[in-house]
């Protein structure tokens, strides 16, 4: 696994920590992590598999999620 930034949950990756990625949960409880960035690139997978250790669109959130 690459090195990941102090605070990135390890089962995530990259989005845990990404401005551009938002949580989406199911009805049955399931959690998915979303790109934003995909919205508009179609470089981006709007549910990319998980852990992300690389992403070029990569932003770290600033203050709190």
């Amino acid at each position: 696994m690459s090195e990941l930034p102090a605070g990135a949950d390890p089962a995530v990756g990259l989005c845990s920590l990404c401005a551009f990625a938002r949580v989406q949960r199911s009805a049955r409880g399931s959690v998915f992590w979303r790109c934003l960035r995909a919205e508009r690139d179609p470089a981006f997978r709007s549910y990319p598999p998980l852990p992300v250790e690389r992403c070029p669109g990569f932003e770290e959130q600033q203050g709190e999620r």
